[in-house]
């Protein structure tokens, strides 16, 4: 497919530089530099709803609190 990016002058010298060091055209390089970070970039995650049992008017941590503190737990760990 073509398309139209616009690229940072210092990345398309590097991908430059390595097309001719790799002996392939600027595409391919540009096409394995895609592939290979979205691979690396963790999938988008999905917030799922909490379900609350019993009364509410138990104290403690409200839903946004909850989620937070999920995701911060998640970043801290790091990609599984």
């Amino acid at each position: 497919m073509r398309t139209t990016l616009t690229v940072d002058d210092d990345l398309m010298q590097q991908l430059r530089e390595r097309a001719v060091q790799l002996r392939l055209p600027l595409v391919e390089v540009v096409n394995r530099t895609l592939r290979r970070g979205l691979i690396e970039m963790p999938a988008a995650r999905v917030a799922e709803q909490t379900v609350v049992y019993g009364s509410s008017a138990v104290p403690g941590p409200d839903d946004v609190a909850l989620r937070a503190w999920s995701e911060r737990l998640d970043d801290e760990r790091g990609p599984l």
